[in-house]
């Protein structure tokens, strides 16, 4: 109906504050008018004016649908601007160059179609000393020689941030793989899918590393995550992921790397050939829960003697020695046997742990009678023990206590006895039966 035509000027509607907007009298439906209070058009919807959001915010959004949205390579490399938040639409072929990150974020609207290919010599995308985030977004490294990501952080203060869809899809021919994240504050893995030769490197100096909800096929040639000799790092958490794909490993802990924390939960292993390596439900940094095919971590140690000569001596009536001899440790998790009748405790978490003495022994003389207990760290606790009735004289006899205590890292606990009258200075625990469970 209205065809205005200039390249010299613009269409200029009516300029009123909020207030001269509001004395219009039964405007109608879709009047506008350009407010001076708050800089916005508004649009009268009839029962109310709405503006029309005409957010400066937009002007950090960069569409990119070929190489030409994107800054002139230099060098092989794309730097990006740090101020922008670069939005793939289709699959962007940067080839032979990469994307320096440079602090800026990436995504898409369809992780499985939106993203980036490149067959440059190692990693299509690269980001030093700065955050990193992404979402929706697929890279498809598409060489021999390619990699997705090097992401590395040497400060501890930034973040990697994979968030959902951030795939890696090899396209026909085998990659390098998903590739290195190192250093950061916190690296954060999300609801993503990797279908490729080989999976995630982990390495240098690291607050968290956290990995949730990852579908992890098509590994033929390393491990779906894997921890590298020289990381360091406080907490990793690992859980409900999924690793499919025959033989090679599931998640793997390089000698050397050093780990305070990690917990593993509800992760699921189908036809992989080494579920885990390198570390076990029993290492005392890592937890372990409803792992398929991995057993769950517990605490546990169980020590004996059987047919021992060492004589205890009991001094003075009443007070409790530690019983002499050698032992033999049956089993030990998260806890170390001594041979002298000791079990320490080396988890990283205190627990309560459930010990239960049996000892076996003669009477020297008609009349004996004793007690066992257990110490913690070298001090008897007195309540409860456990007790015998008068024995006849080269009586065989048997005293079990089952009780519990607290441990802490560092404590340990052996089996005591005492006398309780004066017939005996001395006895032979033939027998003993030592063990602890949390």
């Amino acid at each position: 109906m209205l065809d205005i035509a200039s390249t010299t000027s613009g269409l200029l509607i009516p300029r009123m504050t909020t207030a001269q907007r509001d004395a219009i009298t039964t405007p109608p439906v879709g009047l506008q008018v350009f407010n001076l209070s708050t800089n916005s058009v508004d649009v009268y919807r009839g029962n109310q004016w709405q503006a029309l959001t005409l957010s400066p915010t937009t002007a950090n959004l960069v569409s990119v649908s070929s190489l030409a949205d994107l800054p002139t390579p230099v060098s092989g490399a794309i730097t990006l601007d740090a101020n922008k938040m670069y939005v793939f639409s289709g699959i962007v072929n940067i080839s032979p160059n990469y994307l320096n990150l440079n602090g800026a974020n990436l995504r898409g609207t369809d992780p499985s179609k939106d993203g980036v290919l490149s067959t440059v010599s190692g990693a299509v995308l690269r980001s030093v000393g700065v955050s990193v985030f992404m979402a929706n977004m697929v890279v498809l490294p598409a060489s021999g020689s390619t990699k997705a990501y090097d992401f590395a952080d040497a400060t501890g203060s930034q973040y990697c941030n994979l968030f959902s869809g951030c795939s890696v899809v090899e396209v026909g021919v085998p990659s390098l793989g998903v590739g290195v994240v190192s250093g950061f504050l916190a690296i954060t893995i999300a609801q993503n899918y990797w279908n490729c030769q080989d999976g995630l490197k982990v390495t240098g100096n690291v607050g968290k590393f956290c990995s949730i909800t990852n579908f992890i096929v098509g590994i033929t040639a390393g491990a779906g995550i894997e921890f590298m000799p020289s990381l360091v790092i406080n907490d990793i958490d690992l859980s409900n992921n999924y690793f499919i794909y025959p033989g090679q490993t599931g998640v793997k802990v390089n000698v050397g790397a050093t780990i305070d924390r990690g917990r593993m939960t509800t992760n699921m292993f189908r036809g992989v050939g080494t579920f885990i390596s390198g570390f076990d439900s029993y290492t005392p940094a890592w937890e372990m829960r409803q792992n398929s095919f991995i057993p769950n971590t517990r605490a546990l140690c169980s020590a004996y003697m059987n047919s021992n000569l060492n004589a205890t001596a009991l001094t003075v009536v009443g007070t409790f020695y530690k019983i002499a001899g050698t032992t033999t440790t049956v089993k030990q998790q998260r806890f170390t046997s001594a041979s002298t009748n000791r079990l320490t405790y080396t988890g990283k978490e205190g627990i309560t742990g459930r010990v239960l003495i049996i000892i076996g022994a003669k009477a020297i003389n008609a009349g004996n009678d004793f007690s066992i207990a257990l110490a913690k760290n070298g001090v008897v606790i007195p309540n409860p023990n456990g007790s015998m009735a008068s024995a006849s004289n080269n009586q065989s006899f048997q005293i079990t206590l089952a009780t519990e205590v607290d441990l802490v890292p560092g404590d340990y606990i052996e089996a005591f006895i005492r006398t309780n009258n004066s017939s005996a200075s001395t006895l032979v625990v033939e027998d003993l039966q030592f063990r602890v469970t949390d």
